[in-house]
């Protein structure tokens, strides 16, 4: 019996964590980083290199056999040892935010592309700082392990048994996320977690494998903040056990980048009135949430226009960037919106002209989501929407960071509700072209620049909401706040894609995505882009680049 219970649970890690990890590229993001692959060298090339090979190499007893790839890349790895690189040290540039106040709270960092939203949390008895993406749809929390050496974690904080004295394993236990092309394994570990002021016992996996994806993200691992059930209690259960706060809920302010200094936030406890105006209007979680931050949704439209969507659930779900819907459904909504075209019913073009915010309806109050944010920048001479067709969560609707930025959510697990409110103006909405023609740029997928375009200001729908009824909890509500400003700002780096950061069980039949990372500055500092290493911390491929440098010069 107790094997059959053992089998059991293994079994309920690698079935709950099937879908929990999947990076989303829009095919314009390439084109408008310039980071789009090169054509793949071919043979006669990889022979040049090899014939490159210095003698004294070649001629090596261990060289015999071996293939010109491996014959590099064991050159490479030599390298590596005689300029004594570090591994499991941060190396990625993280946009800071400001430490807030109120107690009981932290700020929210992010990559500067508005692409993922992550915290430093401590873990064990050292207090590891370590990068741990936020998100609302996920409840597994992980991070990489000292034992990983897969690619990612040459450049990525990392944390277990040799950091703590606290620290232990729990014998025979795994876990694995599936997402992809790739997968991330390993072990289960009890330590504590310390983190905007609170100090917690947790269970949470330690990495011993992740894919190459996770190379693309600051994030170390990742904090599930989801109320969904697994073999061990989530971070969410340990903080209701814990008994520390006034109040079981969580609130999220999310930064926009272009908007200037970064003030995000998580509050624990209560909300931070500071960061919203008005009302926060609550919707009851679903009784088919199975867990989930999912709400009733009245409906979306555009500019006036109902698109005719009603009676789905959305997923409220940090740690994913964009918004994705059943293609049927998507298509309905970019009906109402004039010039958009699709050739797939999965990505849809609008003109780059487009200014007027989307919106979404929760317990009869409508938001407004900025053009700066559902309209991508300029690529091939095309804007692209932000809202995809494609039901990640089966029939339903998943809102990210595109939704997100716009309002201020209350997450409040004692009333099994989610509360939006909408956020102070901002000090900067822009939006920007290459042409001179405004297009919006902003957000989780428009504020994806390089460091040399230059992001011209335009004017952005009105950031409001709207009464028509009053909500199950919250009384009606109208107000409204708009932020026009003309100027410049310079775009963040850029070359990582999109997440889709919800869990998903396995019959929804699509798997999702999660990253983290942050860092603080003090309250009244600027918040700065900065590298989470000061040291000089050289992954395996630019090994591969000085390999290759080395024998061009020995040639």
């Amino acid at each position: 019996m107790l094997l059959l219970n053992t089998l059991f649970l293994v079994l309920l890690a690698f079935s709950d964590l099937a879908a929990a990890f999947y990076p989303f590229i829009p095919e314009y993001r390439c084109i408008y980083d310039h980071t789009c692959p090169a054509t793949k060298r071919d043979l006669e090339s990889s022979l040049k290199i090899v014939q490159r090979l210095p003698k004294v190499f070649l001629s090596s007893p261990l060289n015999n056999g071996l293939s010109p790839e491996l014959q590099v890349r064991r050159l490479a790895e030599r390298l590596t040892k005689k300029y004594q690189i570090k591994r499991g040290t941060n190396t990625h540039t993280v946009v800071a935010a400001a430490t807030p106040s109120d107690t009981d709270s932290a700020g929210i960092d992010q990559d500067g592309t508005d692409y993922s939203y992550f915290a430093q949390v401590q873990l064990g008895s050292g207090k590891t700082p370590v990068y741990l993406l936020l998100d609302t749809g996920a409840s597994q929390s992980w991070v990489m392990g000292p034992d990983c050496t897969s690619a990612p974690c040459l450049n990525h904080n990392s944390f277990g048994a040799p950091n703590s004295t606290t620290f232990e394993e729990v014998e025979g236990s795994s876990w694995s996320v599936k997402y992809g092309s790739g997968s991330c394994s390993g072990s289960y570990g009890n330590d504590s977690l310390s983190f905007a002021g609170l100090t917690l016992p947790v269970t949470i996996g330690i990495a011993n494998v992740t894919s190459n994806d996770f190379s693309n993200f600051p994030m170390d691992g990742i904090l599930g903040l989801s109320q969904a059930s697994e073999q061990f209690p989530s971070f969410t259960q340990s903080l209701v056990a814990s008994k520390t706060l006034k109040s079981n809920l969580f609130a999220m302010s999310l930064n926009r980048d272009s908007d200037g200094p970064n003030t995000g936030e998580i509050s624990f406890g209560s909300p931070d009135n500071t960061k919203y105006t008005g009302d926060i209007d609550y919707s009851s979680v679903s009784s088919n949430a199975n867990g989930d931050w999912a709400i009733s949704m009245d409906g979306i439209g555009f500019n006036g226009k109902d698109a005719g969507v009603t009676g789905k659930i959305a997923y409220i779900d940090t740690g994913t960037s964009y918004i994705f819907g059943p293609p049927s459904e998507v298509a309905q909504f970019h009906a109402v919106v004039p010039g958009a075209a699709s050739g797939d019913d999965y990505t849809y073009t609008v003109p780059c002209t487009t200014t007027v915010p989307l919106t979404f309806t929760f317990s009869g109050v409508t938001y407004n989501v900025s053009s700066e944010d559902w309209v991508s920048p300029m690529a091939n001479g095309v804007c692209t929407s932000n809202v995809f067709g494609n039901d990640i969560v089966a029939g339903q609707w998943l809102l990210g960071d595109t939704f997100l930025k716009n309002v201020y959510t209350v997450f409040d697990i004692d009333g099994s509700r989610v509360g939006l409110a909408l956020k102070p103006a901002s000090s900067s909405v822009t939006s920007a072209t290459s042409s001179g023609i405004s297009s919006a740029t902003g957000g989780q997928t428009s504020s994806m620049a390089t460091s040399s375009i230059t992001v011209s200001a335009g004017t952005t729908g009105s950031l409001s909401k709207t009464s028509s009824d009053s909500g199950p909890t919250g009384s009606p509500s109208t107000s409204s706040a708009t932020a026009t400003t003309t100027g410049q700002a310079t775009s963040s780096e850029t070359g990582r894609p999109g997440l889709n950061g919800h869990e998903t069980p396995d019959s929804s039949g699509t798997a999702a995505a999660e990253s983290s990372i942050s860092s603080t500055a003090s309250p009244t500092a600027s918040p700065t882009k900065k590298s989470a290493s000061s040291r000089l911390d050289i992954s395996l491929p630019t090994m591969f680049l000085l390999a290759l440098a080395f024998l061009t010069l020995s040639f």
